[in-house]
């Protein structure tokens, strides 16, 4: 292998590892419902790095976080409520959150439309609704409401 070719094999290899940092913290913001603190996180996830690598290592995780591509894509598979995804990308609004999945050419797994027709057939509870999209109950139920009258 030529120098060259491993240092790109290095750079795929911290990559991947960030990235799958990335999600498995998402995914336990979700476990837990909460934020949970990013730094301590990659302590555990790098504990046997150096001080450098370490450094290094949780500001590419923070970065890829606060991009929102991992985040999004726990997100839309039921994994982490709205509200949390919300605070972790710093995103004003759950179309925000759609707004990263269609940058990152991401399939949603689910859309608004969705989600209040389950609700109007009974399928989801009002308040699962709104713990997904990461908004109020009273404004899912506005949303019901409004997909009702629309019906002919």
């Amino acid at each position: 292998m030529f120098e060259g070719d491993l240092e790109q094999d290095q750079r795929t290899r911290r990559a991947g590892e960030i990235r799958s940092a990335a999600l498995a913290y998402a995914r336990e913001c979700g476990r837990r419902n909460k934020v949970i603190d990013l730094v301590g996180f990659a302590r555990q996830r790098w504990r046997c790095d150096g001080a450098v690598k370490l450094a290094i290592m949780t500001q590419a995780h923070a970065d890829d976080i606060a991009a929102g591509v991992p985040v999004v894509d726990v997100w839309r598979r039921f994994e982490l409520p709205g509200k949390i995804a919300l605070q972790l990308t710093g995103a004003s609004g759950y179309q925000a959150l759609y707004g990263v999945l269609e940058h990152n050419s991401l399939f949603p797994g689910f859309t608004p439309t969705q989600i209040v027709r389950w609700v109007s057939e009974g399928s989801l509870a009002v308040e699962r609704a709104a713990e997904i999209l990461g908004v109020d109950p009273t404004e899912i139920q506005d949303l019901v409401n409004k997909a009702d009258q629309r019906e002919p």
